[in-house]
Formats: structure tokens, sequence, C-alpha cells
């Protein structure tokens, strides 16, 4: 078979799949992400069916994504909402830094990367950490947002 047949296969069969994940947490009344996670432990490298064709495209589609869900995540919030936010909710954001930015960090400098590495894997465990914790209190309606529709 062609290798854009392949591809196409395969990537529809993933779309597929995430798609029923999704329908099925939405049953269940939860968010899909814990199972979009498990997903992608099932089809990764040393799971049980790894990719072959769709690899790279889906890598590139994941980056992308997350850069849509931070997006998405600043487009449901005023500049008013972030500052009364701020003011109130600081103590979780120090919170979320140390259980998330600071791991990456000193992961970084034991891997002997330097500190402008180590800054930038704080960032970036820290950031994506909590992108998907704010996605799944969107999907789950706890947040200020949610609440008001």
């Amino acid at each position: 078979m062609h290798s854009s047949a392949i591809f196409l296969i395969e990537f529809g069969a993933i779309i597929l799949g995430l798609g029923l994940l999704g329908r099925l947490a939405g049953r269940l009344q939860f968010s899909p992400i814990p199972l979009y996670l498990l997903a992608g432990l099932a089809f990764g490298e040393g799971g049980l069916l790894p990719l072959g064709a769709s690899e790279e495209f889906v890598a590139i589609g994941a980056e992308i994504g997350v850069v849509l869900l931070l997006l998405m995540l600043g487009l449901e919030y005023t500049a008013s909402d972030l500052v009364s936010n701020l003011k109130t909710q600081y103590p979780a954001g120090l919170v979320d830094m140390l259980l998330n930015a600071v791991p990456g960090a000193i992961l970084a400098l034991l891997l002997g990367w330097g500190p402008v590495a180590a800054v930038a894997l704080a960032g970036v465990t820290w950031i994506s950490s909590s992108g998907v914790i704010a996605k799944v209190l969107g999907d789950l309606g706890r947040t200020a947002t949610a609440r008001r529709r």
C-alpha cells in the first residue's frame, strides 16, 4: 500500500480513537485528558502499537495544539479578570511553581544543562502542566468563565 494511504489510515484511526475516548469521558462526566494520555502511552514509543507513518505529523500537531491551548486559555479572561485573580490567587500560583517549575529546573541542573537551560525547562514544565490543569478545570466547569456561561 502507498505510504500516504497508510498515513491517512493511521491518522484517521488516531482521530477516531480520540473521538471515542472523548465521548466516553463525556458520558462518564470527566475530562478526556487522562484518557488521551493513556492513549499516548499505548501508542507511543514502547507502547502496544507504536505509530509509524504519522508519528512526525502527530508530533508537529501536538506542538501546535499546545500553543493553541494556551491561546484559548488567554482568550477566556479579560485583563480585569487577570488582575483580580492575580491579587487573590497568587499563593496557588506559587505552589504551582514549586510543584511544576522547580522540579524541571532541578532536573536540568542534574543533567548538567546549565542555568539557561534549567530556566527554559522550568518554564516548559510549569506552563505545560498549568495548561493541562486549566483545561481539565474548564472541562469540569470549575473556572469562573465556565460558571458564567
